[in-house]
């Protein structure tokens, strides 16, 4: 009954599909074929474009930067790097965050300062709430580089339910904001880690210095069966090493 149902519609003809409907479907696979094609060429322009735009307005913000390593005084540096259109506060926020990752003292605690000044800290706090995942990754790796204390909680309270990779980008973040009071949220993490994954966790768990160490110690005392047998050596190494009291 089927088959006559097919062969009146005309999709089926003596048994096998007719000709007109093999026509109809490649034209529509063909056209689906186009319609990606099109859409990747526009995406991969856009994300081109978007590219060179962003490092277009970033180099107008350079300068900033420049004023910043010359020790010009805080109000020329920010100055130079107030965002000046609409759409410039991110690229800006980037071009800041970029530079603290090398910089200590002074001109980090200068940049900081435009940051905050600029709301950038409280914006990245609000993007912690974000549905978007990508978004609140980015939000957790700047409040780091920014080492915002007050993102601890945040960041803490998003740690227990986020993916590992999200978890790997939180312990990150704090461990670059340096807070040794969340060094058990690093031990309760890393009971949970894949074995592949607990050197690079003791390896931020030793930027806390002394605290960092002893917590190292107790990992290795939980889980040092499951250590890479590579990675124990250098490990150890690091943790009979001289930090001159830190």
């Amino acid at each position: 009954m089927l088959d006559r149902a097919l062969w009146a519609v005309g999709i089926v003809a003596e048994g096998r599909p007719s000709m007109g409907f093999v026509i109809v479907t490649t034209i529509v696979l063909l056209g689906i074929v186009l319609v990606m094609s099109a859409y990747l060429m526009v995406l991969r322009a856009y994300i081109n474009f978007r590219a060179r735009y962003r490092a277009r307005r970033g180099a107008l913000y350079a300068p900033g930067i420049e004023l910043v390593l010359m020790e010009e005084p805080y109000e020329a540096i920010r100055d130079a790097l107030r965002p000046r259109r609409w759409g410039d506060g991110d690229i800006v926020q980037e071009v800041i965050v970029d530079s603290m990752r090398h910089l200590q003292g002074a001109p980090f605690e200068l940049l900081r300062r435009a940051a905050v000044e600029f709301g950038f800290i409280g914006e990245n706090l609000r993007a912690l709430r974000s549905w978007d995942r990508h978004r609140r990754g980015h939000a957790m790796e700047r409040l780091g580089l920014l080492r915002d204390r007050q993102a601890v909680p945040h960041i803490l309270a998003l740690l227990s339910a986020e993916t590992l990779d999200m978890k790997l980008v939180a312990l990150r973040a704090l461990a670059a904001i340096g807070d040794h009071e969340t060094l058990p949220h690093f031990l309760a993490a890393a009971e949970r880690m894949p074995p592949g994954l607990l050197p690079r966790t003791a390896s931020m768990m030793l930027e806390f210095g002394a605290p960092g160490r002893d917590a190292v110690r107790e990992l290795l005392n939980h889980r040092s069966g499951d250590f890479p047998a590579a990675s124990v050596p250098d490990l150890l190494r690091e943790l009979s090493q001289d930090w001159g009291g830190s």
